[in-house]
C-alpha cells in the first residue's frame, strides 16, 4: 500500500539536515503497548479458508509487527511495514466530535488549518494527538527458513499533530517512500543498521480535512511509466509543487503521480472517495477499490484514467442521504442518466475494499492469470478476506468478471505477492483501532511455488541489474512475470538506451507485453531526455501496427512528447476499428493540443452515442484542450445530444460562462449536465443565467434544485420573490416546495454550505431582504397546499412574524376536517403571532379528542401562560398516550419552578419504586439530573447499583422503552456517526457486512436490541460469531458457532464444513470480537439509543413477505 504528497518546498528541504527536515512532533512519542508472543497466530490458520493443496505459514506475528496497516516486498525479499499506534488517539474521525467542528473540518483551506482548528478546540488536549506514533517496520528473514526473524524500526516518530495515518510504503532500489499525512517521504539508510538516518520531504500539502478515519494517504506503487503513483482519500490537498503548480481540492480524493525524486507532481484522476491501493495489469490499465459512503451505497471497482472524476466529495458524507451521491446514482456503473462529467465505477464490489495486488505471472497455475486479489476488510475475520477476479475489456471500458473469495476468514488490510511464489497477507487480528497485534501469512500452491521459474524469479528479482548486460534485459522483458519484466525495462531506461526499446517495439515476432514494454521505456527517456527524430519516427508506425494494444500505446507515447507535430495516422487512429484504441488517440491529439483534430472527436462522440464512458471521457477531454471555449460552445447546435452533453463537460472543465448557453437544450439530460457545472463548480458569470431557468420550470429535481439553488445565492428581491412564487407552485414537487421554504427561511441569514452540494460557500447576511413580504403574498396559495407545505409555511409565516395569517391560523385551529398535525402547526404558530390570545386556544385545546392537539396546547402554555401550566402537565403526565406524557415530563424539567421539582422527585420515586410507565423511565430520570434533594439522589444511586449486579444493561435501562420508531429510522439511514446502514440490510437496502435486519424485531426482542448496541461483543448474531476452541486431546478447531447447547458447540469451519464438539472436551475457548464498533454508544445520546431501539423493534416483516431475508 502506498502514499504521497507534494513537491511544493521541495528546494528547501534538500538543504536541510536529516535533523531539520524531521523536526515536527514538539514530543517524542511513547512506546506503543504491543501484545506478547503467543500461539494465538497459528491457531487462527485452523480457521483460513484457502484451496485445496494450498499451505498456510504464520511467517510474523506480535510482538515483532503489529496493527498492520500495509506493506511492500521489496526484490530482495524484505517486508516494509506500516504500523499505526494512532488509530483513534492521534489520527481522528469526524463522527468523534459535534458539530463546530465538523463545521470547522468543513471550512478547511489547508493542513494549517486544521492544526489551527484543532489546537483551538481541544484547547489543554491538543497534546495527547502526539503521543502515540506511526512508524515502519523492517522484516527480514535471516536464516532462509521462511520465517521473518529480524524486526527492525526503520522509521519512527511521525506523531505531529497533523500527521497519520502512515498507510503507505514502497521500496525502490535504496529508497523507501512512505506516505503519512500531510508529506510524502523518501527515507534512506546510509550506514546499514536497517534504520532510516535521510529523511526527505517530497511533497506537502496534504490531509486539508480530518473527514474519517483511514482515509489516508496510500496506494504507493510504481507504474509501468516508472514514475510513482499514491492515492489520498478525501481528506483533500493544497500543494504547491516544486515547478510552481498548485494542487488543490480540500474535499475529495485523487490519484497523484511523479517521478523518483518526486518532481513533475500531477493529480492523475480525482473524485475518489477512499482509494486505499492501486494496481496495474500487464497492460499498463490501472485500477483501484473505492470505498462505499456508508448510506446504502456500494463499493466501486474503478478504471482510474488520466483526467478522470469519478464524483464523491467528501461532503456530501454529511446529507443524511448523501446529496447527488444518491439522488443523480453517481456511484451506480454506468448508464446513461449519470453524470457526464464523471467515469463510472466498472461495478459496484467488495464491502471494505483495502489492499490490492495483481498476479505477476508465476507462483501460481494458469488459472490465476489476469487476476486481481482484492482485501475485503469488514471488521471482523469471519466476514473477511481476499477476494480475486479479473476484468474484461468491453469497448474502452472493462467489465468485472469470475468473482472468487479464495482465502478467506482473516481480517486482511494488504495483500502482495513475494519473490518466492507466495502470497503474504497482512492480518489486523480484529476490530477497527487495533489491538497491539498484527500477523503476515504465506499462502501458496507448493506445486507451482517451488517451481524452476519461481526459483529464477527469486534469482533475478534478488540479483546485480546494475551488472546485467544489455541483450539479457531486452529478452527479459518478454518474461512471463511483470515485475522481472518492469525490472528489466526500469533498467534499461536507466541506462538511456533507446536502441534497444526500438528494436523491441519495431520486432513484430515478440508478445504484446514484450513490445508494450519497449514503448513504456520509451517514454521514461522521452521525459528524462527526449527522443531523436528517427527514434520519433519509428514510433510512429506503431499506431498503425497490427496489435491493438500496441497501436493504443503508440498513441499514447506519441501525446506525451511535447513538440511533436500530429501526423496523419495519430489523427486518423482517432477512427479506429478498436475502441482503445481510439479513447488513446483522442487523449494523445488532446495533449498535443492538435486544433485539426476537432471535428475527428465530434464524429467520435456522435458515433460513440454515449454508449462507453471511457470514449466519452476521452473526447471530452480531447475538446476540452484542441478548442476554444467558443468554439466548444458552438456545438449547442449538433443534432445529437451526447456530443452536446460531452461539449458541455469541456465547457465545464474550462469553467466557461458559455455553458448557460446550453440551459435551454431541449433534451433536459443536456439542461441538467450544464446546470450541474454552473452551480457544483461554481461558474458564477453563469448564475443569473440558471437562476432564470425557475421561469420555466420541470420536473427534473436535481435540475430544479440548482436551479433554486442559483435564485437563492444571487439573493436579489426579484429572486426572492420568484423562489416564493415558486414555493406556492401546485405543479411543482413537494420535496422542491419544502426546499423552496426552507431557502425562503434563511434567506436573510444564509447558511455557509451549499444547498446543493453542502460545499462550504459562505455568503454575506441579507437582514434587509423583504422575506416576510414575499412570502405574504403567496399565503393563500401556501395555506392551500398539502399538509407538510402547509404546515411548513404556517412555521415560516410565524418566524417572519406575519401577522396577517393569525385570523387564518385561528379559523384552522376550530376547522375539524382539517389535518389534526396542521391544527396543531397553527397553534405553536399562533402562539408566536399573538401571545395574548393563544393561551385562551391552548388552554380549550387541553380537553381535545386528538392528543397532537393537547401535546402542542401543552407547548404553548410552558412559553406563554405558565399559572395554568402544572394543573395540565400533572394531567399530561397520567395521559394514556406515551407521548404526551413524555413531552409533558419534558416541559417539567424545562420548569424551574418549586412545584415542577416536587413533581419530579414524585416521579424519581416512582421509577426507584418500579411504579413508573417504562416508557417515561428516561425523561424523568434526566429530569431529575441535579434537581431533586440529596436523599433521593442517594436512593436512585443504590437503586442503580441494585440493578447493576443483575444487569448488565442497567446503565441503559432508561433506553429500552418509549423510543420515536421514525426518528430512529432516520438514525439508521442517515446519521454518519453510526453509519448502521453501511453494514446492515433492511428491505433490501444497506450493505452486507453484517446481519440483515429486515425481520429483527419478529426474532428478538427490546433487550436483546439494546444490548446490541450497546455492548456489541456481547450479542453478536447467529452466523456472525468466531470462536478458537482447544479440545483436551489438543485439536483446535477455528470456525463461525452455527450453534450452541449446554452439551455441544457446532462450528462451521472456514471450508463449510462443520464440526461438533461436546462441551465437557473443551479445553480453552477464545471468542471473535464483533465488527460492530465497540465505541458506537458514544456516538449516540440515550434518547437516540431509545429512537434506535424502537425503529428496530418495528421490524418484524414476514420473511416470505420480504423474499426470506432473515438474519
Amino acid at each position: 500500500m502506498c502514499r504521497l504528497l507534494s513537491v511544493a518546498v521541495l528546494c528547501f528541504l534538500s538543504c536541510c539536515t536529516p535533523a531539520a527536515l524531521f523536526a515536527q512532533a514538539s514530543s517524542p512519542a511513547v512506546e506503543p503497548v504491543i501484545a506478547a508472543a503467543s500461539s494465538e497466530g497459528e491457531q487462527a490458520i485452523a480457521g483460513f479458508k484457502k484451496p485445496d493443496g494450498w499451505t498456510a505459514t504464520l511467517v510474523a506475528a506480535e510482538p515483532d509487527v503489529a496493527n498492520i496497516v500495509a506493506f511492500d516486498i521489496d526484490r530482495k525479499g524484505r517486508f516494509w511495514v506500516c504500523e499505526s499506534f494512532r488509530q483513534d488517539i492521534g489520527v481522528t474521525d469526524n463522527r468523534g466530535h459535534d458539530n463546530k467542528w465538523l463545521r470547522a473540518d468543513l471550512a478547511a483551506q489547508s493542513v494549517q488549518d486544521r492544526i489551527a482548528y484543532h489546537k483551538r478546540l481541544l484547547g489543554d488536549q491538543a497534546i495527547t494527538y502526539e503521543q502515540q506514533d506511526d512508524r515502519i517496520r523492517l522484516l527480514q528473514d535471516t536464516t532462509g527458513d521462511g520465517r521473518l526473524d529480524k524486526a527492525t524500526v526503520f522509521a519512527s516518530g511521525f506523531n505531529g499533530i497533523e500527521e497519520g495515518t502512515g498507510a503507505g510504503v514502497l521500496a525502490v532500489e535504496d529508497d523507501v517512500y512512505y506516505t503519512c499525512i500531510p508529506k510524502l517521504w523518501k527515507l534512506n539508510d546510509l550506514n546499514g543498521d536497517g534504520k532510516s538516518d535521510q529523511r526527505t520531504a517530497l511533497a506537502d500539502g496534504f490531509g486539508v480535512r480530518v473527514a474519517f478515519r483511514g482515509h489516508d494517504m496510500h496506494g504507493l506503487i510504481r507504474g509501468p511509466d516508472g514514475r510513482i503513483y499514491f492515492s489520498i482519500g478525501d481528506r483533500g490537498y493544497n500543494v504547491q509543487t516544486a515547478e510552481g503548480n498548485h494542487l488543490f481540492d480540500p474535499g475529495s480524493g485523487a490519484i497523484f503521480r511523479c517521478e523518483l525524486d518526486g518532481s513533475d507532481l500531477e493529480v492523475f484522476a480525482t473524485g475518489l472517495r477512499n482509494p486505499q491501493e492501486l494496481a496495474f495489469d500487464e497492460y499498463g490499465n490501472l485500477f483501484t477499490g473505492d470505498n462505499n459512503s456508508d448510506s446504502g451505497d456500494r463499493a466501486r471497482w474503478v478504471y482510474i484514467v488520466q483526467g478522470g472524476d469519478t464524483g464523491w466529495r467528501m461532503n456530501y458524507q454529511y446529507y443524511g442521504d448523501r446529496g447527488p451521491f444518491n439522488r443523480e446514482k453517481i456511484w451506480h456503473p454506468f448508464h446513461e442518466e449519470q453524470p457526464a462529467y464523471i467515469v463510472p465505477p466498472i461495478a459496484n464490489f467488495a464491502d471494505g475494499p483495502s489492499g490490492l495486488t495483481y498476479y505477476p505471472g508465476t507462483g501460481l497455475s494458469d488459472d490465476w492469470k489476469g487476476r486481481f486479489l482484492l482485501a475485503d476488510f469488514r471488521g471482523t475475520p469471519a466476514n473477511s478476506g481476499i477476494r480475486t477476479f479479473r476484468v474484461k475489456p468491453k469497448g474502452a471500458f472493462f467489465e468485472l468478471v469470475d468473482d472468487q473469495q479464495p482465502l478467506w476468514s482473516i481480517l486482511a488490510t494488504d495483500v502482495a505477492f513475494g519473490p518466492d511464489g507466495g502470497i503474504y497477507v497482512s492480518d489486523w487480528v480484529d476490530g477497527w483501532v487495533g489491538q497491539g497485534k498484527g500477523r503476515i501469512y504465506r499462502f501458496a500452491d507448493p506445486e507451482y511455488s517451488e517451481s524452476e521459474i519461481v526459483k529464477e524469479v527469486q534469482s533475478l528479482l534478488a540479483g546485480d541489474w546494475n551488472a546485467m548486460q544489455e541483450d539479457r534485459l531486452v529478452a527479459l522483458l518478454g518474461h512471463a512475470d511483470q515485475r522481472v519484466r518492469l525490472a528489466a525495462q526500469w533498467q534499461l531506461a536507466a541506462r538511456s538506451d533507446a536502441e534497444a526499446f526500438r528494436r523491441v517495439i519495431q520486432d513484430p515476432t515478440l508478445s504484446t507485453v514484450h513490445r508494450l514494454h519497449g514503448v513504456w521505456g520509451l517514454g521514461q527517456i522521452a521525459r528524462s531526455e527526449g527522443l531523436s527524430a528517427d527514434l520519433i519516427q519509428a514510433i510512429e508506425p506503431l499506431v498503425v501496427d497490427g496489435d491493438p494494444y500496441l497501436r493504443a500505446a503508440g498513441a499514447d507515447l506519441l501525446g506525451s512528447l511535447p513538440n511533436y507535430t500530429v501526423s496523419r495516422h495519430l489523427r486518423d487512429a482517432i477512427d479506429d476499428q478498436d475502441d482503445r484504441v481510439k479513447y488513446f488517440a483522442a487523449m494523445a491529439v488532446g495533449s498535443l493540443r492538435d486544433s485539426e483534430s476537432f471535428d475527428a472527436i465530434v464524429r467520435m462522440l456522435e458515433r460513440n452515442n454515449n454508449q462507453d464512458p471511457i470514449l466519452r471521457h476521452g473526447g471530452i477531454m480531447a475538446l476540452s484542450q484542441i478548442a476554444s471555449s467558443s468554439q466548444i460552445a458552438e456545438l449547442k447546435d449538433h443534432p445529437n445530444r451526447s456530443v452536446r452533453r460531452a461539449a458541455v463537460v469541456g465547457l465545464r472543465r474550462h469553467a466557461s460562462p458559455l455553458t448557460a448557453e446550453f440551459l435551454s437544450d431541449y433534451e433536459p439530460m443536456v439542461a441538467l449536465e450544464a446546470a450541474r457545472a454552473i452551480n457544483d463548480l461554481p461558474i458564477a458569470e453563469a448564475l443569473p443565467a440558471l437562476a432564470d431557468q425557475i421561469a420555466r420550470p420541470t420536473d427534473d429535481d436535481a435540475l430544479m434544485r440548482r436551479v433554486l439553488n442559483a435564485n437563492f445565492r444571487i439573493g436579489s428581491n426579484d429572486r426572492l420573490v420568484a423562489v416564493a412564487r415558486y414555493a406556492a407552485e401546485p405543479s411543482a414537487s413537494e420535496s422542491l416546495r419544502l426546499e423552496a421554504l426552507e431557502m425562503l427561511s434563511q434567506w436573510k441569514q444564509p447558511d455557509a454550505l451549499d444547498r446543493v452540494i453542502n460545499h462550504w460557500r459562505p455568503m454575506k447576511p441579507r437582514p434587509d431582504a423583504e422575506v416576510a413580504a414575499a412570502v405574504t403574498d403567496q399565503l393563500s396559495r401556501l395555506l392551500s397546499a398539502p399538509e407538510p407545505i402547509a404546515n411548513r409555511a404556517i412555521e415560516l409565516a410565524a418566524e417572519l412574524e406575519i401577522a396577517e395569517i393569525a385570523p387564518q391560523l385561528i379559523s384552522r385551529l376550530s376547522d375539524e376536517s382539517i389535518d389534526v398535525q396542521t391544527r396543531a402547526a397553527a397553534m405553536l404558530a399562533l402562539a408566536k403571532l399573538d401571545p395574548k390570545g393563544a393561551p385562551g386556544f391552548a388552554g380549550s385545546a387541553l380537553t381535545a379528542d386528538q392528543p397532537e392537539l393537547r401535546i402542542a396546547a401543552l407547548r404553548v402554555l410552558a412559553r406563554l401562560d405558565a399559572g395554568n401550566l402544572m394543573p395540565a402537565l400533572r394531567d399530561a403526565i397520567a395521559s394514556e398516550n406515551p407521548t404526551e406524557r413524555q413531552v409533558a415530563w419534558d416541559l417539567l424539567a424545562a420548569n424551574e419552578s418549586a412545584e415542577a421539582t416536587h413533581q419530579i422527585e414524585d416521579g424519581l420515586q416512582q421509577y426507584i419504586d418500579g411504579d413508573l410507565p417504562e416508557d417515561v423511565w428516561l425523561n424523568v430520570v434526566e429530569a431529575a439530573k441535579g434537581r431533586v434533594n440529596p436523599s433521593l439522589a442517594s436512593d436512585l444511586a443504590a437503586a442503580e447499583a441494585r440493578w447493576a449486579q443483575d444487569d448488565a444493561l442497567a446503565n441503559y435501562r432508561a433506553s429500552l422503552v418509549g423510543g420515536d420508531r421514525i426518528a430512529g429510522e432516520k438514525l439508521f439511514f442517515e446519521k454518519t456517526e453510526l453509519s448502521c446502514v453501511r453494514c446492515h440490510r433492511v428491505h433490501r437496502q444497506g450493505g452486507q457486512v453484517g446481519p440483515v435486519l429486515t425481520t429483527i424485531g419478529a426474532q428478538r426482542d427490546r433487550k436483546y436490541l439494546l444490548e446490541a448496541i450497546v455492548r456489541p461483543d456481547a450479542a453478536i448474531a447467529k452466523g456472525f460469531e468466531t470462536a478458537v476452541i482447544a479440545d483436551d486431546l489438543g485439536q483446535v478447531f477455528t470456525g463461525i458457532i452455527r450453534d450452541e447447547t449446554d452439551d455441544e458447540v457446532r462450528l462451521m469451519k472456514a471450508d463449510g464444513s462443520e464440526v461438533t464438539i461436546p462441551t465437557e472436551e473443551i479445553v480453552a475457548r477464545r471468542r471473535g470480537k464483533s465488527a460492530m464498533p465497540e465505541d458506537l454508544v458514544k456516538q449516540m445520546t440515550p434518547r437516540e439509543i431509545r429512537d434506535l431501539v424502537a425503529y428496530l423493534e418495528s421490524l418484524k416483516v414476514d420473511p416470505r413477505a420480504s423474499g426470506g431475508e432473515i438474519e
